[in-house]
């Protein structure tokens, strides 16, 4: 069933539920006017649809995709899903069902590792590859600040919105930190997490890595870092970038709020990339 008034001051984004594996999985569509292969967009670690949508706001004249993940947002949880290749594997149902064939995609933080998986999985469907704030995996890359790692591991910034809006600066770092308000209109919209949805997405991360065929890679690349980046530190996107085969590095003086903080710069650095 379409949720038309989901959201709210983009009425050119359209909400609504597919069924994959008779399970209702929510998205988002936003049509854009040009030809190229739609752009899918995987979202941060318990992160719902809702935060992405000033950023698309800047990604202009291109068809967009996104949905919640399992136990994230309005889709429900999938107690089989427990992996990163079993979330590329996901990917790859939900975009059958929408009849999306070639794509490029966008994975921003933790989706970075399931953009990964599903350009390796699919390299002949994914056309070209951004990689935002996001890393090679738990395994084998560089953590961030203690508090960072710390809070990372639960979801209590979610459960109390007032502690949330008191440690997310100090999580992101950069601008969120000088200007808190900017994480606090950044996350206010979120929805949160079910408990199983958040600890398996964590759990997933943490036991996986792409360095064993990063290199191997095909798609030509983007991969932008923050230079404060306080949670995924600017040493994994370098490693990525320098391993990967056809890649180039954006470095935007921000933190892990720059998608929302940087959106206008970010979104025309993207969409020029997809275009090139």
């Amino acid at each position: 069933m379409k949720d038309l008034n989901a959201a709210g001051s983009h009425p050119d984004i359209t909400f609504d539920t597919i069924a994959v594996d008779d399970i209702p999985v929510r998205y988002l569509r936003r049509t854009g006017s040009d030809t190229a292969p739609p752009l899918v967009i995987f979202n941060g670690l318990g992160q719902s649809l809702e935060v992405l949508l000033p950023l698309i706001d800047e990604l202009k004249d291109r068809t967009v995709l996104a949905f919640d993940m399992p136990g994230i947002g309005r889709t429900p949880m999938i107690e089989h899903i427990i992996t990163i290749p079993d979330y590329a594997d996901f990917a790859t149902r939900v975009l059958n069902a929408l009849q999306v064939d070639q794509t490029d995609i966008l994975g921003i933080s933790w989706g970075g590792a399931v953009a990964q998986q599903l350009a390796h999985d699919l390299s002949n469907r994914v056309r070209r590859l951004v990689l935002s704030i996001t890393s090679a995996g738990g395994i084998g890359s560089w953590w961030g600040t203690p508090i960072a790692l710390s809070e990372i591991m639960f979801p209590m910034r979610y459960i109390s919105k007032t502690y949330g809006n008191f440690i997310g600066p100090l999580m992101y770092g950069g601008e969120a930190i000088f200007a808190p308000a900017q994480f606090h209109e950044y996350s206010k919209h979120a929805i949160a997490p079910s408990p199983e949805g958040y600890f398996t997405q964590v759990r997933a991360m943490c036991s996986w890595t792409s360095l064993p065929w990063l290199r191997q890679l095909p798609q030509k690349s983007l991969i932008i870092a923050g230079k404060y980046d306080a949670l995924i530190p600017i040493t994994n996107q370098i490693l990525l970038a320098n391993m990967m085969q056809n890649a180039r590095l954006e470095v935007y003086p921000a933190g892990h709020l720059l998608m929302y903080s940087q959106r206008a710069d970010v979104g025309a650095t993207v969409g020029a990339f997809l275009d090139g």
